[in-house]
């Protein structure tokens, strides 16, 4: 409900404040964006730069910047060894810690007034009354729990609404150092994780957690700030890390966000807005606003040089959001705070994500075809648009919105109720057909039999197929029933050629750019407009050449009976289920959802296995091999074909590099001469 109440809060600014024009507004940055196909692209403006916060007050160092629900702003300053509180205007209200405080690098003020300093210098956190008046100091716990070696360096601190305190301390790889409001320690909270890697598989399948935990194991990188939204969720950031460097955790401390949500690995400091959105700055000056899921919405700023132009910083060091969605960057650098105000393209999107969060998905619609109107690549827009008019029962028009945002689950959702329609209108009629075919069969079946009126479709059939090169063809179809008798008439060459297999090379690459281009939106994540079909018939046909080659080099130092046409001809045929079978499979993707997707996953892995087994069976058969002996065959051929690779690549780079040093002596020459 908050967040519809920002809606309209939103709305009724924008009528007053009507001068926030995005294209009016001139700024010393870019703004980008990601479209649906994740691509970046440059966008309107999504924030301005207004001014410096608090110009003309001392600032030597600020570290790190707080706002309360009063709009009242807090800022730790390392350089003066304060914290001062300001009014929204920038007025001084109070200084704390004045004498007391040693390095604050973090933060926190409650409702009633507390504040909350994580004092690096004195391995400290201290509590101020809102008056300035020491209450508290919380020191390194005693608990055995927290670990005897374990540091206490406080950097950043924050209170949850139970008075919970979470601080993250320097090299603290456990996690967020919970205390209770009193200082007990509640222990370690949201530790981060390392990205899974084969190796850590390995070991977590073959070892137990007590020897895990006796094992020298890597460390994951220790949390760099905490932000604490209205509703109790935590939300940390990691630099160093392109693994959950963004981490929004819920009450076990598991990360809620998607893991690789970003690839950036210098954020220093992260804030929620109102909305749920999600804002972080890097130690570039490049400022990232995500929604609340997690995706990016605006990228923009950067790093300034000696001419400290307005919106660029020089060392950022913290961020913070207000509840009309102004932003606050510190900079340690140049001693000052930066002011951003959202445009008015900003201030739509927003409208739009705060109706879209809460639920009212045809009130935001309007919001969305504003900001499609302004710039129709944007890819959450289409993915809002498209629950609207999935909400209003406008499938079709969902459909469309969803796979502009290539929104798989909303485009499977809104198949699902367009076929669930076209069933209840057309299914009557259809097995009205399937009756029809099959009476029709059978009655031709039965007159078939009386008066023999299919005879002459029987003998242009047989005709046709007693051409040589037909019936080349369509011996494939026996391989899948009798691979081993197959492989008996191939090796005579009585049922297989040179011309038939190399047909069937060419059907298998028209097959698979056909797949390509016909498999279901659900099923693909290929960019048809990105497709080289040279290219990918050279996918196709160069490893199976490969393969072919280096299987009948290996064969003939190892015993191995068949010619190099044999293997030509019996690795083509040997994918008999994948020629057969693949465009049907493709065809079936169209009218699958996702709640029926493992009939084309799962077809497609038979076919595959199927395929593999025949190649198997056929190269045993080909070269006389055993069991492990064929085994042993293929291995030593993979082997074979990765060391062909690494040497036609270490002959291109040799090549390359002397058909550089030609023609530089040969520019040279020209330019002398």
């Amino acid at each position: 409900m908050r967040g519809f109440i920002t809606a309209v809060i939103c709305i009724w600014l924008t009528i007053l404040f009507p001068a926030l024009s995005s294209a009016s507004v001139s700024v010393p940055y870019q703004t980008e964006t990601l479209t649906a196909d994740g691509n970046v692209i440059e966008t309107q403006t999504a924030y301005a730069p207004i001014g410096l916060f608090a110009k003309g007050t001392e600032m030597i160092n600020p570290e790190d910047i707080y706002i309360n629900q009063q709009d009242q702003i807090y800022m730790a300053d390392s350089g003066t060894s304060t914290v001062t509180k300001f009014d929204e205007e920038g007025n001084v209200l109070e200084v704390y810690g004045e004498d007391v405080l040693n390095q604050p690098l973090g933060v926190y003020a409650k409702e009633n007034g507390d504040v909350y300093v994580a004092d690096y210098g004195s391995e400290k956190v201290l509590k101020f009354q809102e008056d300035g008046e020491l209450i508290e100091e919380y020191e390194r716990p005693d608990s055995p729990l927290f670990g005897a070696s374990a540091p206490f360096k406080p950097e950043k601190v924050s209170v949850d609404t139970r008075g919970n305190i979470y601080i993250i301390g320097e090299s603290a790889t456990n996690g967020i150092i919970q205390l209770s409001e009193d200082g007990a320690f509640l222990g370690y909270y949201g530790a981060n994780t390392l990205a899974p890697s084969v190796g850590t598989f390995l070991n977590d399948m073959i070892t137990t957690q007590r020897q895990r935990a006796n094992l020298f194991m890597k460390e994951p990188p220790a949390p760099g700030n905490i932000s604490i939204d209205d509703q109790g969720l935590v939300y940390t950031i990691t630099s160093g890390t392109t693994w959950e460097a963004i981490r929004k955790l819920n009450i076990e401390g598991g990360n809620i966000l998607p893991p690789a949500m970003t690839e950036e690995t210098n954020l220093v400091d992260v804030a929620v807005g109102s909305i749920g959105n999600i804002y972080t700055v890097g130690n570039d000056g490049i400022i990232y606003e995500y929604d609340s899921s997690g995706n990016l919405l605006f990228s923009f700023g950067g790093k300034t040089n000696a001419n400290n132009r307005l919106g660029l910083t020089m060392q950022p060091s913290s961020i913070e959001v207000d509840d009309v969605g102004r932003l606050y960057v510190t900079d340690r650098e140049q001693g000052n705070i930066q002011v951003y105000e959202p445009t008015e393209f900003t201030t739509v999107l927003h409208q739009g994500l705060a109706l879209f969060e809460e639920g009212y998905y045809v009130q935001s619609e309007d919001y969305w075809n504003e900001i499609l109107r302004l710039n129709s690549s944007f890819g959450l827009a289409h993915t809002a648009k498209g629950e609207a008019l999935y909400k209003q029962q406008e499938y079709d028009e969902a459909l469309e919105e969803f796979e502009l945002a290539n929104d798989k689950d909303g485009y499977s959702n809104a198949f699902w109720e367009i076929r669930y329609r076209w069933m209840e209108n057309h299914l009557a009629g259809a097995f009205m057909i399937i009756i029809a075919f099959f009476v029709f069969r059978y009655t031709v079946k039965f007159t078939d039999k009386k008066k023999n009126i299919l005879q002459p479709v029987r003998d242009i059939t047989s005709k046709i197929k007693r051409q040589k090169l037909v019936n080349e063809l369509l011996f494939l179809t026996r391989f899948i029933k009798r691979p081993i008798d197959s492989i008996y008439y191939l090796k005579n060459g009585e049922r297989a050629s040179i011309l038939s297999a190399s047909i069937l090379y060419l059907i298998l690459v028209v097959e698979y750019l056909l797949r390509i281009y016909w498999t279901g939106f659900l099923f693909t994540d290929r960019v048809l407009e990105n497709v080289n079909v040279f290219f990918e018939a050279g996918a196709v046909l160069l490893p199976l050449f490969l393969f072919i080659v280096v299987n009948y080099l290996v064969s003939t130092i190892t015993d191995g009976e068949g010619r190099f046409r044999h293997v030509y001809i019996g690795t083509i045929y040997s994918l008999a289920p994948i020629i057969l079978f693949i465009l049907p499979i493709t065809l079936i993707s169209n009218v699958l959802t996702f709640n029926e997707a493992f009939i084309y996953t799962f077809s497609m892995q038979v076919i595959i296995v199927w395929s593999i087994v025949i190649l198997f069976t056929t190269i045993k058969e080909i070269h006389d091999y055993s069991f492990w002996g064929t085994i042993r065959n293929l291995l030593v051929t993979l082997f074979g074909m990765i060391l062909t690779i690494l040497v036609f690549f270490v002959l291109y780079i040799l090549f390359d590099q002397l058909y550089d040093f030609v023609s530089s002596i040969i520019e040279e020459v020209m330019l002398r001469v």
